[in-house]
């Protein structure tokens, strides 16, 4: 019985290790495909959570959850902080999965994209003075700081209870493939998320080998 036990747990440990190698293999794909979307970026970091990893793509399909986050991020003239995208329920190719032992991403559940602008970043875009704080706006008009509000509209970023209403039109950024509708002010920032549905086109092209 004892040696029974024994030759179980390390058929156990085995599996796991091999579940934890696929993961860190998978991740490292991720990682290296966002960096190449994003070739001057200083940072990138990816993360993978599903368990068992290699059963759950065997059986589902699929992969509980993906995390990338680049910075920073050049879209035309504006530059954001960072870049990330959380995506939730990813589906794969099964018969890449399968015949190939290749997982390619073709799908998800859910998805949330953020990107951050600095108030920095927005002053200089706006051509006048803006500075965040958490929950508060200020803006530098006519040599006074006016309290103003901060709104997405189709994709534009605008300040509100201004005499003269400050707009721009926020780019679509690498990694984030959707127009932002929604915005949290912080401490010197400002950070604009949206919602989507399917897999960026930078990583929907990702396989590795489970």
């Amino acid at each position: 019985m004892r040696r029974l036990l024994l030759a179980l747990a390390i058929v156990v440990v085995l599996l796991v290790v091999g579940d934890f190698v696929a993961k860190a293999y998978a991740t490292s794909q991720v990682r290296a495909r966002a960096r190449r979307a994003v070739p001057s970026a200083t940072s990138v970091t990816a993360s993978i959570t599903s368990f068992p990893f290699t059963g759950r793509l065997l059986v589902a399909g699929q992969v509980q959850e993906f995390k990338v986050r680049v910075s920073p991020v050049t879209a035309g003239r504006v530059t954001f902080a960072f870049v990330s995208v959380d995506l939730h329920d990813v589906h794969v190719d099964r018969n890449r999965l399968i015949n190939d032992r290749q997982v390619a991403l073709t799908g998800l559940g859910t998805g949330t994209a953020t990107v951050e602008l600095t108030d920095t970043e927005i002053s200089r875009l706006a051509g006048t003075r803006i500075m965040f704080s958490p929950g508060r706006v200020r803006v530098g008009t006519a040599g006074v700081d006016v309290a103003a509000t901060v709104q997405m509209t189709n994709g534009s970023l605008s300040f509100g209870g201004l005499r003269l209403p400050v707009s721009f039109r926020v780019p679509r950024a690498p990694l984030a493939p959707c127009d932002a509708t929604d915005g949290v002010i912080k401490q010197g920032a400002v950070d604009l998320t949206c919602t989507t549905h399917r897999v960026p086109p930078e990583l929907a092209g990702v396989t590795f080998k489970p």
